[in-house]
């Protein structure tokens, strides 16, 4: 049984149409898409706002897709094509009829002559009752919960991510562009909270989805500061101070536990012993 929070469902039907701009204007690859899907639906997004886990080192937000099908049978090529108009990573629900099947991928890359991300392999369940389908969110932040949907899937754990990304997007930031970064993280946020603004606001569809789409990256954006700022340790030098004339009890306060011997201004021996 899939069973998610309430406070993550989405319900948006996604029209066909949308995702006619990665078909190279391929009448018969529009055609194949056209009488293999029957609708698309994005039911629910597990992120921060909606379950209350923190984003991962590489995951922000998971779309849970429903893909309703004409025939028992999906292409992983359709399932690139739905994945990049979303362009995060994802978990496919495919039905057809009473039958099911839950996909998801390993790693998504980015492609440097598109721009686009893309899946490196996708895995899947075998087909059985809808009903009988499983997906239990489990783990601390997102890439856990993602890690163990693709356990619940593939039946093998998740591969190791890609340490190298990580240190390139960790690397200890200097001390002068810190005030930088917390300047741009407060205009990001304020740009996040507008954005949330406008979409509770937009009634149109394709207005929605060009809001949702600004608000992923703004938040992507805003964590990846994040997490460049929590590399990054200052270490500050204790200040010393000097002053003309060390009093018993200034001395007393900074060295409560030492012995000390002064001389005041009339050369007067001053002791300390341990207290």
């Amino acid at each position: 049984m899939i069973d998610l929070p309430e406070t993550s469902k989405v319900y948006k039907r996604l029209p066909k149409e949308l995702f006619y701009k990665y078909l190279n204007n391929d009448s018969a690859s529009k055609k194949f898409f056209t009488d293999e899907i029957r609708s698309i639906i994005w039911i629910n997004t597990l992120s921060p706002e909606t379950i209350t886990h923190p984003t991962g080192q590489n995951i922000a937000e998971i779309a849970i897709v429903e893909i309703i099908l004409n025939r028992q049978a999906v292409s992983s090529t359709i399932l690139e094509i739905i994945n990049r108009e979303i362009d995060q990573y994802a978990v496919f629900l495919v039905r057809y009829e009473e039958w099911g099947q839950l996909w998801c991928c390993d790693h998504q890359t980015l492609n440097p002559q598109t721009g686009l991300f893309n899946c490196q392999n996708y895995y899947q369940t075998n087909w059985m009752n809808t009903d009988d389908l499983s997906l239990k969110i489990d783990g601390m932040d997102l890439d856990q919960i993602y890690e163990n949907f693709f356990i619940q899937i593939a039946g093998k754990p998740f591969p190791v991510w890609n340490v190298k990304s990580q240190k390139k997007n960790e690397e200890p930031i200097e001390k002068g562009e810190q005030a930088g970064m917390l300047e741009q993280m407060e205009k990001l946020e304020a740009a996040i909270k507008n954005l949330e603004s406008q979409m509770g606001k937009e009634i149109q569809f394709g207005k929605q989805v060009k809001l949702a789409t600004d608000l992923k990256m703004t938040r992507e954006e805003l964590q990846k500061i994040k997490r460049g700022m929590s590399t990054h340790i200052e270490i500050h030098q204790p200040e010393i101070v000097t002053t003309q004339e060390e009093k018993p009890e200034a001395v007393r306060a900074y060295f409560p536990n030492v012995y000390m011997k002064m001389q005041d201004n009339q050369r007067n021996h001053t002791e300390y012993f341990l207290i």
